[in-house]
């Protein structure tokens, strides 16, 4: 092996650098990749070598696609977090182009941006991203796009040489890449290096040394011997950037890649430290957080040579606790002027503590009397050292707008403080702008000032200053009044920055907040002055500080403590109260969804109930999930539940079915009281069974996207004459009409059979007058029941309206004059549970247990079950349609596919873990125009029976692999874990106190995603009788109709 020589640092082009080793040294280590999805299969090495020859290949290929550029054009990519970024990056500066590094995250309208300033018109992407794309070209339509070979193909490839001939001196100020500001404080600004702002970092293996001191620059990375280190910063991050590229060929640290589609937590970098032997991690604060607290967590830190964090702040009793274990480093820089090069400290309980090398020209610059503002110097001495010199040409100094305090006894070291600007970064690195809320609540003319606190915490509080001079009491009687105003101002800010009930803090009249001699509130000295409140507000929600007491009656030592109801019922009202305020004013009884309860209360209950219970009873309490709230929504049920648990130390799983059980059989009983006798028994004027005479159609819930098509069907039915389409809002047929004429113009011609009636679901006689009433009653051949509220989340007690409609609607079947038969839209899922173990029969099922395990599901069971009593009482002919998911409608330019909530948020929450989900259930859906055809169907041809159930579903199903197929495509995901293991990563997510419902809408629906278990696509239903009735074909589902549906969807 022929000797490399001693390295020109400084002076060094990493093209150069890299075909050098590719001769010299070509198996040494450029970086490690996984060999699938799944970390344990293992790692494959990639040489300098391989990346060289890969370099190679993508410059003729940009060469043969794009030509060379004379002039340094910009051009984009966007890719899946693999090599292809860096390998595309050096064939880029070979063929003379600069290449633009947008974030995927970003809105396309901000990468739209980007290319305009930069005048890219040309986008290389990498197919796992082709979704990304699409609104660029919406936005930009001479953009030209180009998808990237895989890197397999890069490796096999065996191209020519393609050489890169540039002196660094000739070189130097070649523009090569271009990458963005972070947007914290307005839209992102790219920011254009050079080759010469990469010398500056290489440079710094050339700082004059300092007698006794330890240097902490960028030269860092360049090891004794082989080095692997894992990052999960992104290609189009700076860290990210540099460890793919940088680092690895003028330093030796190989960078490891975790399995591009994974999210990057604690779970992933255990399995990865597992297999890899890592010389150093450079991570965010919360994932390191995570690793940490695995069993032995502390142990994967040991064998480090350094552990670096960056991008949020860190929680100091753990960086005490990792120092003394592992050297902790906190890069400090930006984009713009890179990270700054620094010393070592001297003293390991300063590891959070800045010292900036003194041969790099800077000041800290006195912001007030406590806190500094680094500010660098930049001139043409700074050339070398300098990157700012380099990306923003012409700046004699640039202010970071980073505040630092000065250690109170070493006056060279200081510690970050914060922002000038007034972004607040949490724990997890989510950040918010806290003025729109502050702005809102101290224009309430009893305040003189509102501060949003939060950085390095996990979720905001509110500190609220009054004008007047309050006591104790004064001053909570205030933040409760407060409290409406501070509500309607959460919406001002994302969920993230949103304020609890429980996280306020009402100023003291000794203590003003600092202000500026304009009188701007300074935040961070403000919130310094307030530390010990906060701290002590922080405590408390940690459970250090505040209880719920609960005391047990047996007053015996010794004897097993046993809890009164009475007293089980104000404990839980309390923990309910303290984060969902409006269950202090209703009754125990009263369903906490139906007065306003979301997910993120939901969230802190469990928390809150967690913490208390552990106090009380030393059991295991990791059943208590959001879904036990959900499922037990009223004090009375959750004090219940907390009793058997607490008294008799019954954990719900052991007694959950008996409880569904009595629930669904006490909500038929309710329901079927009020029953009515048969009032026309003998008139039977149409024949309900056959249907020659069925002329006058009632449509229960036609403006619902099954209902518009069902409307549409009827009106093209020749031998329908009336269509009374009975809807919950006044303005039905304006919409309904919009709507049909939207779907087939040609229907305005018959709109005249249509009639609207305004009903009110849970009043008696659905809240017609008695006139109104007695017309259906004489008029209707047929009522269709097709409305119901399509949210998994709730309760069976939710459906109230809907379970009192039903018997409502069998009471007027009762009053018929024309023998009225009732089709009601039922759900597979009434039967769900039931054909996971066996066939779910088409016929009656009264098993409470047979439904799936929602409150939706067994409401449709115990509709089945009222009407299926209502026809044994009085003959009343009824029909129930089992529906599984509709789809999609299978003609083209027959609308769009509805947003259904349980499938769209799969999608939009994998999208966010970079993982979707597997075997969730069968594809078994049915296009939204044949399944009406199919309503229609059985409609206008009944059976004879007086009661006939039938299981609609696809009669060739397709198993969810299909599906996820074309998720994978669209979201650029390529992950997928069993159904259980992702909802368990839903789970962990919904115990953290700050979650992102928009990202992550599938946290609203966890109870249902719960109830799939390990997925359905084993359910088994029995079809023979509707599909008897089909006398047309289904369309088959094939990805290519499944894609066009779903095209449909923003995404």
């Amino acid at each position: 092996m022929t000797a490399i020589r001693r390295p020109d640092y400084g002076k060094r082009l990493m093209p150069v650098v890299l075909d050098e080793l590719a001769k010299v040294d070509p198996g040494r280590l450029y970086a490690a990749i996984p060999k699938s999805t799944d970390v344990k299969d293992g790692f494959r090495d990639i040489t300098a070598a391989d990346v060289a020859r890969c370099v190679n290949f993508m410059a003729l290929w940009i060469e043969q696609k794009l030509g060379r550029s004379s002039s340094f054009e910009t051009i984009s990519f966007i890719g899946i977090p693999d090599l292809r970024g860096a390998v595309i990056f050096q064939a880029a500066v070979k063929c003379g182009y600069k290449l633009l590094l947008p974030s995927p995250r970003n809105p396309p309208s901000t990468n739209a941006s980007l290319m305009d300033q930069t005048n890219c018109v040309t986008l290389l992407y990498t197919p796992e991203v082709e979704p990304l794309v699409r609104p660029l070209q919406e936005l930009k339509p001479d953009l030209r796009t180009e998808a990237v070979p895989s890197f397999d193909e890069m490796m096999k490839s065996v191209p020519a040489e393609f050489p890169y001939s540039k002196t660094f001196d000739e070189a130097c100020n070649d523009p090569v890449v271009v990458l963005h500001s972070s947007g914290s404080t307005g839209l992102p600004k790219p920011i254009t290096m050079t080759h010469g702002s990469f010398a500056v970092l290489d440079n710094e293996h050339n700082l004059p040394d300092i007698p006794g001191r330890k240097k902490r620059d960028w030269s860092m990375w360049t090891f004794e011997g082989e080095a692997r280190v894992y990052t999960v910063f992104p290609f189009f991050h700076l860290a990210g950037f540099l460890c793919y590229t940088l680092q690895t060929i003028f330093m030796n640290a190989s960078p490891v890649l975790g399995p591009p589609h994974l999210v990057p937590d604690g779970t992933l970098l255990k399995s990865v430290m597992t297999h890899q032997k890592l010389r150093s991690i450079f991570l965010p604060p919360a994932v390191i957080e995570q690793l940490l607290h695995e069993p032995n967590g502390i142990d994967f830190f040991k064998n480090l040579d350094f552990l670096v964090y960056s991008g949020a702040p860190f929680n100091p009793v753990i960086g005490d606790q990792l120092s003394k274990v592992v050297e902790l480093i906190s890069p400090f820089g930006s984009t713009e002027v890179y990270p700054q090069p620094e010393l070592a400290p001297i003293a390991t309980k300063d590891w959070s503590y800045h010292e900036f090398n003194p041969h790099i020209k800077h000041e800290m610059r006195p912001f007030n009397n406590e806190t500094f503002e680094l500010v660098i110097l930049v001139d043409e001495s700074t050339k070398q050292t300098a990157a700012a010199y380099h990306n923003i040409p012409g700046v004699a100094e640039y202010q970071t707008k980073d505040l630092f305090v000065r250690h109170p006894e070493k006056a060279n070291l200081y510690k970050y403080y914060g922002r000038k600007d007034d972004i607040i970064v949490l724990a997890n690195g989510e950040k918010f702008n806290p003025i729109p809320l502050e702005v809102n609540v101290q224009n309430e003319p009893s305040l003189k000032g509102a501060l949003l606190v939060g950085n390095r915490r996990t979720r905001a509080a509110l500190l609220i200053e009054p004008k007047e001079s309050l006591d104790e009491t004064g001053r909570r009687e205030l933040l409760e009044n407060l409290w409406p105003l501070v509500e309607r101002s959460n919406l001002l800010v994302p969920g993230q920055g949103r304020v609890q009930k429980t996280m306020l803090i009402c100023a003291s009249s000794d203590k003003p907040f600092v202000r500026t001699g304009k009188g701007t509130i300074v935040r961070k000295l403000t919130e310094e002055a307030y530390h010990e409140e906060i701290d002590r507000l922080y405590s408390q929600q940690a459970g250090d500080v505040i209880k719920v007491s609960l005391k047990p009656i047996t007053a015996e030592p010794n004897a097993k403590p046993i809890y009164e109801r009475g007293a089980i019922a104000r404990f839980i009202r309390e923990i309910v109260t303290s984060s969902f305020p409006e269950a202090a004013k209703i009754q125990d009884h009263d369903d906490f969804a139906a007065y306003g309860l979301d997910s993120e209360q939901t969230v802190s209950i469990v928390s809150s109930l967690k913490r208390n219970l552990r106090e009380i009873a030393p059991k295991p309490i990791e059943w208590i999930t959001p879904r036990t709230i959900f499922r037990h929504s009223t004090v009375d049920s959750l004090c219940e539940l907390v009793s058997k648990f607490i008294n008799d130390g019954l954990v719900p799983d052991e007694f959950i079915d008996l409880y569904r059980s009595r629930t669904i059989e006490e909500a038929v009983v309710e329901y079927t009281k009020g029953l009515s006798e048969r009032v026309n028994a003998n008139n039977t004027s149409t024949n309900a069974s056959g249907s020659s005479e069925l002329t006058a159609v009632a449509l229960v819930g036609s403006t619902g996207y099954l209902g518009l098509y069902l409307t549409a069907k009827f009106l093209r039915d020749n031998n329908i004459s009336r269509i009374i389409c009975l809807n919950r809002s006044s303005d039905a047929a304006k919409r309904q009409e919009a709507a049909l004429l939207k779907l087939d113009e040609s229907l305005q011609s018959v709109f005249g059979k249509l009639s609207y009636i305004t009903i009110n679901l849970d009043q008696p006689s659905l809240g017609l007058t008695s006139d109104a009433y007695q017309k259906l009653a004489t008029d209707i051949d047929i009522l269709i029941f097709n409305a119901w509220q399509s949210n998994f989340a709730l309760p069976l007690r939710a459906f109230h309206p809907f379970l009192s409609a039903t018997r409502e609607i069998a009471n007027l079947a009762a009053h018929s004059h024309r023998n009225m038969r009732v089709l009601f839209a039922s759900t597979l899922a009434a039967v769900g549970s039931l054909a996971q173990e066996t066939v779910a029969p088409e016929t009656l099922v009264e098993a409470p247990l047979a439904a799936f395990n929602s409150g939706y599901a067994e409401s449709k069971l115990v509709a089945e079950r009222i009407l299926a009593i209502a026809s044994r009482q009085t003959g009343i002919p009824v029909s129930i349609a089992r529906i599984g998911q509709i789809g999609g409608p299978a003609e083209l330019d027959a609308g769009e596919w509805a947003d259904q909530a349980w499938l769209s948020s799969i999608a939009r929450t994998s999208k966010t873990l970079r993982c979707l989900p597997s075997q969730v259930a069968s594809i078994d859906w049915i296009p939204v125009d044949s399944l009406a055809t199919i309503l229609h169907s059985f409609a206008v041809n009944s059976e004879p029976q007086i009661l006939q159930f039938y299981n609609v579903r696809h009669p060739q199903p397709q198993p969810w692999d299909v599906f996820l197929r074309i998720l994978q495509k669209r979201l650029g995901v390529q992950s997928a874990v069993p159904l259980r293991d992702w909802v368990k990563l839903l789970q962990d997510i919904g115990n953290q106190d700050t979650i992102d419902m928009d990202k992550m809408p599938a946290i609203k629906l966890l109870n249902y995603y719960e109830t799939l278990g390990d997925g359905t696509e084993g359910a088994q239903y029995a079809t023979d009788q509707a599909l008897k009735r089909v006398d047309f074909h289904i369309p088959k589902l094939e990805e290519s109709l499944l894609e066009r549906w779903l095209t449909e969807w923003s995404m």
